[in-house]
Parts: structure tokens; C-alpha cells; sequence
């Protein structure tokens, strides 16, 4: 634990740290929730970054992976990671680093539980297409899962 920083807020990024990984900015709006000066914070985690316990390179990769054992795609991903505080390149660096052939197993996963759990679903209704727009794949992606699909049965 860095020294010489407001301990609570150490503790608490510690405690949260020792959880799962956060970005920084969940950090930040967590700790200011609890009323503690933005300098200090900005302070603490600036020193928990500099020694490598917190890192949002660590956070992207860990949020990237746990995404991908749900089936959601590239431009949810994306769009998640930002809305955490992500930068635009360590987004695209990450996500570039997944295999297509990943991205187009997770669409056809999907879609194969989709309807598998909505029998009634016909191939060509909207609703699959939206569903799989909504996980976050683009068009190429769900095409191929369509037709993946098709082929299977």
C-alpha cells in the first residue's frame, strides 16, 4: 500500500483492487461517492499506478475476457470499455489482439442460444438480426453466424 496517502482511501482501493480489477475511473466515482477530496484520489491512484496495482491495461485485458465468455462483441465491448474510462487506443489494441475466428464463435454462440431458448424464431426475423446488433457484432459477423447456422442444421 502506498504510504504517506489519505489511508482510507488506500484501503478502499485496496479493498476494491483485491475484488476484481477496476479502471481508474470506476475507482474514482466509487471513492468520490464517498465524499473524499478528487485531488486526494487522483493522488492515490496515480501511486497505485505507478506501482502497477491498479492498471487499466490489466482491467481492459480482464473486462475483454469475461465479455467474450458471454458472447458480446467488438462494438459492446468497445462502447462498455469507454463508458469506464478506457482509452480509445488501448480499446482498439486490445480488441485488435482477438482472432476474428473468436469474434465470429461468440456471434454463432450467441445465436445458437438465442434460439435454442426461442424455438418459435424464424431464421430471417429481425429480432435474431437485432439481437445479435445488440450483443454488439457487426453485419459481416452475423452473417456468418447465419449462415454457420443454416449450414448446421
Amino acid at each position: 500500500m502506498p504510504k504517506n496517502l489519505n489511508s482510507d482511501i488506500t484501503k478502499l482501493i485496496t479493498k476494491y483492487l483485491s475484488i476484481r480489477e477496476h479502471s481508474k475511473l470506476e475507482l474514482k466515482t466509487k471513492l468520490s461517492s464517498k465524499g473524499f477530496e478528487d485531488s486526494e484520489i487522483v493522488e492515490c491512484l496515480h501511486e497505485f499506478s505507478l506501482k502497477n496495482i491498479q492498471s487499466d491495461d490489466r482491467f481492459t485485458e480482464e473486462f475483454i475476457r469475461s465479455r467474450l465468455k458471454k458472447n458480446k462483441g467488438p462494438r459492446l465491448i468497445s462502447s462498455e470499455l469507454s463508458a469506464r474510462g478506457i482509452s480509445d487506443t488501448l480499446i482498439n489494441e486490445k480488441l485488435f489482439e482477438i482472432s476474428d475466428d473468436i469474434w465470429l464463435s461468440g456471434a454463432l454462440s450467441a445465436l445458437e442460444k438465442k434460439i435454442n431458448n426461442a424455438p418459435l424464431l424464424d431464421m430471417n426475423d429481425k429480432k435474431i438480426y437485432s439481437f445479435l446488433i445488440g450483443r454488439g457484432f457487426d453485419h459481416k459477423m452475423i452473417k456468418y453466424a447465419l449462415n454457420e447456422y443454416k449450414n448446421e442444421r
